[in-house]
């Protein structure tokens, strides 16, 4: 089972997904492989508010969700992948080292960036 692509952030977490819809076990060493290439997107230029980092394949071609829409602008494929991959590194990487630190970082950037939005429109719920 090969999950990851390192070309495109969505291919690999359109392959994670699609593995774990249809329920085939991944092993533990491409578990690990997914995790730390995931974890090494955080914070990286392009990346959506300190989260993870889609690739210049993905910016160039845009996205398509599971329901079919085509994605093209690039601040929603970077928030779309960022959100995606914390449920990627939720899915595979529990007790992976590198995912809870990842995580815990884009949490802190991306809770950030809603407490400074929060305060310059001076209305809670809108982003």
């Amino acid at each position: 089972m090969n999950l990851l692509d390192q070309n495109s952030l969505a291919r690999t977490i359109d392959a994670v997904n699609e593995a774990h819809f249809f329920g085939y076990r991944i092993p533990e060493i491409e578990s690990r492989r997914v995790v730390q290439w995931l974890a090494a997107r955080q914070g990286l230029p392009g990346s959506y508010s300190g989260m993870f980092a889609p690739t210049e394949l993905d910016f160039e071609n845009g996205i398509r969700l599971f329901t079919g829409e085509q994605i093209t602008s690039g601040a929603a494929t970077s928030h779309i992948l960022g959100e995606e991959s914390c449920r990627a590194l939720l899915l595979l990487g529990t007790g992976i080292v590198e995912a809870q630190a990842a995580m815990q970082s884009a949490t802190r950037s991306m809770d950030q960036r809603l407490s400074e939005s929060e305060s310059e429109r001076g209305r809670l719920g809108f982003y």
